[in-house]
């Protein structure tokens, strides 16, 4: 049976500044729809194999590659919770902040 999935506001504003960049960067909405396609496809994926997704540093977050992106979440016997989106091409440093945040349930 597949999780439940459910959002923090911090990646709820991650995916959109995403797709918003693309959409102007390219004056056209294609590729944040292909992009868009993608993410949910991986949380489909995920919330019925959340264990697939890649461990980090911190014991309870866990990653899934996207294209350039990396989705970050966390998930318990009933709920996948995704906790933001990141562009991997970042700073390194902002990388492992993000991974070592304190997490908290929406």
């Amino acid at each position: 049976m597949a999780l439940k999935l459910e959002w923090t506001e911090r990646a709820i504003l991650h995916l959109e500044e995403i797709l918003h960049y693309w959409e102007d960067r390219n004056a056209s909405k294609t590729y944040s729809l292909k992009l868009y396609s993608w993410i949910q496809t991986s949380l489909e994926i995920l919330s019925h194999y959340p264990h697939s997704g890649n461990r980090t540093d911190n014991i309870r977050l866990r990653k899934k590659i996207v294209k350039d992106y990396c989705l970050y979440y966390t998930f318990d016997p009933k709920t996948l919770t995704i906790i933001g989106i990141i562009d991997m091409r970042r700073d390194p440093e902002y990388l492992k902040k993000f991974e070592n945040k304190k997490i908290r349930k929406p």
